[in-house]
């Protein structure tokens, strides 16, 4: 495994006694809620000949970084813009190196459960969906940015598991519920809308911090919707008060004070121009693996909800043609659930065996 320090760290933690304690309060918080998302995990151990216990400690990579005082990868950058004519959501999905050739997309139907489920989502290898961006059957387009307190909420939900959970919304009040209903581990903000349905052409920025009251039952969040506006959200808390780690903060300064020197977006163009931007040379938008910055951005992706469309990127969106365009209809509308039509017939995605990835990344 040693192509993967972080993840041979983290198992080295949960074999000492506080470690092992984290990694059973938090699978027991996860199975009592989420029973669904264990045996996603459990499909993928049993599929990869991967264990169960590795795959869990990777949807923990954000609290057991915190709690290790590891070095995080600031992950991502989104554009949301609202006018009378545009409702578009643009995100770089930021990560290590590695995932640029191991992050892979894919559509899940869930038909064995109360809650019928489909949605198309990134993945990182050997994970569930949720952690970077994806839509649904109910219109939901979804964006997530890391966010970095502190401090670990130990009575909370592992943030990645609560991502997950927000891929089956069906509503505003529904992605409310979701991130109220319980405690959360970990920072994080959303970034999300609906192309159709009640809440169709709303954008709204979420941020969520733990509640670290022992008795908490819901987390800390900073509600913003646009209004024919537009709005810029990185991986810094920019309206909740939250003691945020120090390291994990420079390179989404940068991204901030460089996206809000460039035009104001107008269009989906305006967008990506933005997220391919690399005016500021130590700590680009778009990020390539540097001596000051070590991630790269993997995936691009702008959801327009007024065309119900969404353009997925692998390389800079400024000069790039999009490797796949997504339906966002609805199935009652459409003849077919978010079809997925590739926009170069050059282009293929792989969708690999996670032990094949682990072979290569461990």
């Amino acid at each position: 495994m040693s192509g993967n320090p972080a993840l041979k760290n983290y198992i080295t933690y949960s074999n000492t006694d506080a470690g092992r304690a984290v990694y059973d309060n938090f699978l027991n918080r996860v199975t009592a809620r989420f029973p669904g998302h264990i045996k996603e995990i459990q499909g993928i151990a049993d599929g990869s000949g991967v264990p169960f216990n590795q795959l869990f400690l990777l949807h923990l990579t954000n609290e057991l970084d915190a709690i290790l005082n590891n070095t995080a990868v600031e992950a991502c950058s989104d554009v949301l813009l609202t006018s009378t004519s545009q409702c578009l959501l643009g995100h770089n999905e930021d990560a290590d190196p590695i995932v640029d050739s191991t992050g892979y997309m894919v559509r899940v139907n869930i038909t064995d459960s109360d809650l019928k489920e489909s949605f198309t989502a990134y993945h990182y290898p050997g994970q569930i969906a949720g952690i970077a961006f994806g839509f649904n059957q109910w219109g939901l387009v979804a964006t997530m940015n890391g966010l970095y307190p502190v401090e670990v909420a130990f009575n909370g939900i592992p943030r990645q598991f609560i991502n997950r959970a927000l891929l089956s919304a069906t509503s505003y009040s529904d992605v409310y519920r979701i991130l109220t209903e319980g405690n959360v581990a970990y920072g994080f903000s959303v970034n999300f809308g609906f192309a159709d349905g009640p809440d169709a052409l709303g954008l709204w920025n979420i941020e969520i911090a733990p509640n670290y009251t022992a008795a908490a039952l819901s987390p800390i969040l900073s509600i913003q919707k646009l209004n024919l506006d537009h709005y810029y959200h990185f991986n810094v808390y920019d309206r909740l008060t939250v003691s945020e780690r120090e390291g994990d903060s420079v390179s989404s300064q940068h991204r901030k004070q460089r996206a809000e020197q460039l035009p104001v977006p107008t269009d989906a163009t305006g967008i990506q121009t933005i997220l391919g931007d690399s005016g500021d040379a130590e700590y680009p938008i778009y990020r390539v693996p540097s001596t000051t910055d070590d991630a790269a951005t993997v995936a691009i992706v702008v959801f327009d909800l007024v065309k119900k469309v969404a353009v997925v990127f692998r390389d800079n969106p400024k000069s790039a043609s999009p490797v796949f365009r997504f339906d966002l209809s609805r199935p009652s509308q459409s003849s077919s659930m978010s079809t997925m039509h590739p926009s170069s017939s050059s282009m293929t995605v792989l969708i690999l065996l996670v032990s094949s990835l682990f072979t290569s990344i461990m």
